[in-house]
């Protein structure tokens, strides 16, 4: 390529400690309200933003800094824990105060680039941050997740009535400390009493209908943890939806996920090919969460959404062409002893005290049969394991003369399957996941796709099931009702895999649990004084800077240009982010000729490496690329580890899409043996496919399923990681003026973009 490439970027771009006793924080009357009082104070430090916000906050005046000697110093009397530490959770054996230390040691660094020590020790200097238990117990409010924070000029100290409270503190910490990142992280003099609302903050997440990696689910903890949720709900199993037979005559053909794997030849058969988990996978998981202050609810979902089941005992379903064949029929006797062997196979996987059987969107028909199994199941569970049961809200559309065991907690979510009024009269546990306000379904036509966010935020509460009608009591809970355990934010994946990405997916869940995380703990309280319009941006900033999180995929940037290979200089990067790339296996620069100066050859062996893995939305991918006439099937132009982008060969050298292992083909053509110009580019809305400068695709999915039958537009995740592929299916031929934008771009700046790199179009 001639050297055009650093004037034609720039030209683009102008378009020592002090020891001190260990002190409890101050009683809580000596704490005030966050809110003004009629008593004025000079130079009180405003309550600082987190999320959720603090419900209470009494300024001091001064700050104190983050620094090369800060520790974080646990003390001896609970580091291994509290006596109330069982108390607050569901799972067996929970974090300790040592462990919950580590987490926030690994934020800190990664925040901050400060690599704080982690001691154990009864003092603390006015460099540390001190974590302790001791705050009182018998205070309602504080419950056995509250903390008291105590910044002032002899330190940070964090109390806490439990472990798991202590943490919740770190949370708030944290995030001061990122949005501090512009005052050289000074945290602002004050004290706070800080306690969540309602007992339950649930994420609830279908990994059945969408493989997820276990990477992926340790980031969607700690994303969740970051916001102070408590709870992760995760459903195993499930399948499209479902019409009865006599309409789906080929039911046993449809996708069903099941996602646990065990060794036992008994149940081993259910496990789904492309994404389960073994018991060890769980085991390492559930240590990671517990030491975010996450406890698990497993949920294997019967009797209906079966089809993992059916479809390999087919006699199991409801035998009639007017029933569903993922229902299991539970007159037949060998079913619920099969379900009682499942649990038993998988129960002690699971350190969580309470454990969810699904049991919604049931034969309506089947009203009694189906409440005595449920009733069978919290009474096996509670004399086999000792363990209780929750459900899926179904006792509306589930009519019968079987009162349902009101010792089991209901996770409500539709009106038409049941009131979360009359439960509570009947003396059930509630939570809220009422549809369609916490549920969030991709591509969907009938719920979220995206989180109304703002919606949310000035309108919903965990006690509300109405947003319309928030004052009519007989479609909302009091506030204060004791049976109302919290609620949360439910993702459901209806459509399958090939409907939304992991990153796609990842991005609408971040975007909603923030202001999710915000409600469940101080309720209406933030949104009374702060405006969304002022909340968001903050928001924002801290979501996009939680440690740990990599499913963002947003390089690091100077500028607009992320990358830039013109190969003149060999694979330099041109754009000022030194991303230099690395030619692998033979890959070379020649002289290419036809106004292209040097170029990049690529056989199928050989490859470019780069240290950029992946883009997410928005962002513009653009190349000349002249592909040799001879190409192995599904050659490889780009390649990371969320999809690639290929040159299929089935009929024609067509230009095609793949994520998560699913491919979409966009109808474009590379003629061998000349030169193109090929570009992609995604903004909230669509990816845009561009050949020789010319708009002429978007990547798009079809929605085969019965009630839906359309199309939809996907956004993809550029793949960097190599141009070309590590795996030995690298396209043949040339690559030249390889350039990637942090921002969308469209058919005028792509012209301008393939243009400056070579003397004309083909």
């Amino acid at each position: 390529m001639r050297r055009v490439g650093i004037t034609f970027l720039a030209a683009l771009a102008a378009v020592s400690v002090v020891s001190v006793s260990a002190n409890p924080l101050p009683s809580t009357t000596q704490l005030t309200s966050s809110q003004p009082t009629g008593t004025k104070k000079c130079h009180v430090n405003p309550t600082p933003f987190v999320i959720p916000s603090l419900q209470e906050w009494d300024g001091g005046s001064g700050n104190w800094k983050l620094n090369a000697n800060t520790r974080i110093v646990v003390d001896p009397s609970f580091a291994n824990g509290g006596a109330l530490d069982a108390d607050s959770t569901f799972m067996r054996n929970p974090s300790n105060l040592k462990q919950y230390a580590a987490s926030f040691q690994a934020d800190i660094s990664e925040v901050t680039g400060v690599n704080v020590e982690v001691v154990v020790s009864s003092t603390y200097g006015a460099n540390d941050i001190f974590l302790t238990l001791g705050a009182d117990s018998t205070d309602p409010e504080l419950n056995n997740e509250g903390y008291l924070l105590d910044i002032t000029r002899k330190g940070i100290s964090i109390q806490g009535v439990t472990s798991r409270g202590a943490f919740w503190g770190t949370r708030s910490v944290l995030q001061m400390l990122i949005l501090a990142d512009e005052r050289g992280y000074a945290l602002p003099h004050g004290h706070a009493r800080d306690f969540p609302n309602y007992s339950e903050r649930k994420f609830m997440q279908d990994i059945a209908r969408k493989p997820i990696p276990m990477s992926d689910l340790h980031e969607y903890a700690t994303l969740s943890s970051f916001y102070k949720f408590n709870t992760l709900h995760h459903h195993y199993n499930d399948n499209p939806g479902m019409q009865v037979k006599s309409l789906m005559p080929d039911w046993q053909t449809k996708y069903a996920g099941f996602r646990l794997r065990t060794e036992n030849p008994e149940y081993s058969m259910y496990a789904s090919n492309d994404t389960s988990y073994t018991k060890q996978d769980m085991r390492e998981f559930q240590d990671f969460i517990k030491a975010r202050g996450l406890d698990l609810i497993p949920e294997i979902d019967t009797p209906a959404h079966s089809l993992c089941f059916t479809k390999f005992h087919p006699n199991w379903s409801i035998q009639n062409d007017t029933a569903r064949g993922d229902w299991l029929d539970l007159g037949n006797p060998e079913v619920q002893p099969f379900l009682e062997g499942l649990w038993t196979e998988f129960i002690d996987w699971f350190d969580s005290r309470e454990v969810s059987i699904g049991a919604d969107e049931y034969d309506p028909t089947k009203g009694d049969l189906a409440r005595k199994f449920i009733n069978s199941m919290h009474d096996y569970f509670a004399t086999n394991f000792n363990r209780s049961i929750r459900m899926w809200g179904s006792d509306v559309r589930l009519q019968g003369s079987i009162e349902i065991n009101q010792n089991i907690h209901t996770d409500h979510w539709d009106w038409t399957y049941s009131s979360p009024v009359d439960l509570v009269k009947r003396g059930h546990k509630v939570s809220n996941l009422n549809a369609p306000d916490s549920y969030l379904v991709p591509r969907t036509l009938s719920y979220e796709d995206f989180i109304d966010s703002r919606k949310i935020y000035n309108l919903w509460e965990p006690w509300v099931f109405d947003i319309f009608d928030k004052t009519n009591t007989s479609r909302n809970l009091s506030p204060n009702e004791p049976l109302l355990t919290g609620g949360g934010l439910g993702n459901w994946n209806d459509f399958l895999s090939e409907s939304v990405t992991r990153v796609e997916l990842f991005d609408r869940v971040s975007r909603a649990l923030d202001v999710f995380g915000e409600k469940l703990w101080a309720g209406a309280k933030n949104s009374d004084h702060i405006s969304y319009d002022k909340w968001a941006p903050l928001a924002k900033k801290l979501r996009e800077n939680i440690p740990g999180i990599t499913l963002r995929r947003r390089p690091q940037t100077k500028g607009q240009f992320v990358m830039s290979y013109d190969f003149e200089n060999g694979v330099t990067d041109a754009s000022g982010n030194a991303y230099d790339a690395t030619l692998q296996n033979g890959a070379t620069i020649v002289e290419a000729g036809e106004g292209h100066g040097r170029a990049a050859q690529l056989t199928p062996d050989s490859y470019i490496s780069t240290p950029v893995d992946a883009i997410s939305y928005p962002y513009a991918v653009a190349m000349w690329i002249k592909p040799s006439g001879d190409q192995q099937p599904n050659a490889v132009i780009l390649e990371s580890e969320d999809g690639r982008v290929l040159i299929s060969n089935n009929t024609s050298p067509t230009v095609i899409f793949e994520q998560d292992g699913n491919q979409y083909n966009t109808q474009v053509i590379l003629p061998p043996g000349q030169w193109s110009h090929l570009a992609f580019s995604a903004d909230t809305q669509q990816t845009t496919v561009f050949f020789n400068m010319r708009r002429v695709a978007t990547v798009q999915y079809y929605n085969p399923r019965w009630d839906v039958l359309a199309n939809s537009t996907m956004l993809v995740t550029a793949p960097l990681s190599t141009i070309g592929s590590a795996k030995g299916n690298s396209m043949s031929g040339l690559v030249d003026g390889f350039v990637v934008l942090d921002r969308a771009s469209y058919g005028g700046e792509m012209a301008f973009l393939g243009k400056r790199y070579a003397d004309a179009l083909p």
